[in-house]
């Protein structure tokens, strides 16, 4: 990649520490989505970090505003009265648990060989800092902008984007935006994601050879240990995690604990049998007729990332992200074939594809912005990951990842390039300051 340009080192120095420390103060509230209480619709951490950023922007200078205490906004530029469309960029604040996989204090910014660490740096307080520092630069230096902008603050898009809905019964969307949550170049498409619950009951009492199943199992990622005790003998399993848009990238305990259960008698192990056989460590859905795939979004990819059992049940946790050109209809008819008797399938979470007009004027400069200062190829892609772009109008995701980078997220050590973060606050300023001016 480019370096970055002299003249925006320059002014990008000017302020880089100040900024640094304003993202450590973020990042150490641990802004986890928590039970809803007075003013806090999504719990005392969302609601302290949305607090944080509108005294932050107040404090730069920038006009704030919230609504309902899920969304908040910095916006510079003409007020609304003089121009009632604005340029949208929106984030989040919110971040996804921890658990015992960190070398670091996750709620801090550890600084270490030029990288940075921390919950969040990332995923999604680093880049939305970003967005706010590239736009007070131009601020800094008194740029006069003809539009309006609005940086939007979310505080549950790692819990449903319950926020967004809310925003838009009071608010206008942006004529055209940017979520800076997911790659670099940017992405035109994502993919549809169906997250579901592969029910199979258990008529034969044959469930009472297993004491104990546990395991920390969560749809954003796959588990790195379980273990499972059988007529009181407990084995453990440990691999390694991955954020479910990444199978690939993972050492899935699961398929280790199906294989293990192999061996059980009656309907539970032929259960498991069939699980083994038909998903195993697949990840692109192959043995269960699903390896569907386009030229646009690549192969589906399939990610198994729970079991839990009741006491006449055992319940399988999967969510399958799938091409931009295959129907939500036709993978859940493909899927319902092979299931055998006594099992059903609970949908728990869908997302279909979206697609934006990747001819669209904005969508190109911001490419040519992108390969201006990257060096790099700007053609427009698509993407695995569920982004803010699904749950507002003329949004599409633009960083802040780079190629080659991935499986970063929702683990532990998540982490950021200094250089990286210098990098993409330069191609922000720049697209900022072509779009607005």
């Amino acid at each position: 990649m480019k370096t970055v340009r002299k003249d925006f080192d320059t002014l990008f120095s000017a302020s880089k520490n100040e900024f640094l420390d304003y993202l450590q103060q973020l990042v150490s509230i641990p802004s986890v989505c928590g039970n809803e209480t007075y003013g806090a619709p999504f719990g005392i951490g969302p609601k302290r970090a949305l607090e944080f950023m509108l005294k932050l922007s107040k404090r730069l200078g920038f006009r704030t505003g919230q609504v309902d205490n899920c969304v908040g906004w910095a916006e510079y530029g003409p007020t609304d009265k003089e121009c009632s469309e604005c340029f949208g960029v929106l984030g989040h604040l919110d971040v996804v648990d921890v658990v015992n996989d960190w070398r670091y204090d996750p709620f801090d910014v550890t600084f270490e060989e030029g990288y940075m660490y921390g919950r969040g740096v990332l995923d999604n307080k680093g880049p939305i800092m970003s967005t706010l520092f590239a736009l007070y630069l131009i601020k800094k230096q008194n740029i006069v902008l003809k539009k309006r902008i609005r940086i939007m603050f979310g505080t549950d898009e790692e819990s449903g984007s319950r926020d967004i809905p809310k925003y838009l019964k009071v608010e206008k969307p942006p004529y055209a935006g940017i979520t800076p949550d997911c790659k670099f170049p940017i992405v035109y498409g994502e993919r549809g994601l169906v997250d579901l619950t592969i029910n199979k009951m258990i008529t034969d009492d044959s469930l009472k050879q297993i004491d104990e199943l546990d395991g920390e199992f969560n749809h954003s990622f796959l588990p790195d240990q379980a273990s499972i005790t059988v007529d009181g003998i407990k084995t453990s399993f440990k691999g390694s995690k991955s954020p479910s848009n990444a199978p690939d990238l993972a050492d899935n305990v699961l398929p280790k604990l199906v294989e293990h259960c192999e061996s059980l008698n009656g309907q539970t192990g032929n259960f498991f049998r069939w699980v083994s056989q038909k998903i195993g460590n697949q990840t692109n859905g192959k043995n269960l007729g699903l390896n569907y795939q386009d030229t646009e979004s690549g192969e589906l990819q399939l990610s198994f990332y729970s079991i839990n059992l009741t006491e006449e049940e055992i319940q399988l946790g999967i969510s399958m992200r799938y091409p931009i050109t295959v129907s939500e209809h036709v993978l859940l008819a493909q899927l319902e074939s092979q299931l055998t008797d006594s099992m059903a399938l609970t949908i728990n979470r869908r997302f279909p594809s979206i697609v934006r007009d990747k001819e669209s004027d904005f969508i190109k400069h911001f490419s040519k912005i992108y390969e201006e200062d990257t060096g790099l190829d700007g053609t427009p892609v698509t993407t695995t990951g569920v982004t803010y772009a699904r749950a507002m109008p003329n949004i599409v995701a633009f960083g802040p990842s780079f190629p080659g980078q991935k499986g970063i997220a929702h683990k532990g050590n998540e982490w950021m390039k200094l250089n990286d973060w210098q990098l993409m606050t330069e191609i922000y300023y720049d697209c900022f300051v072509s779009e607005l001016c």
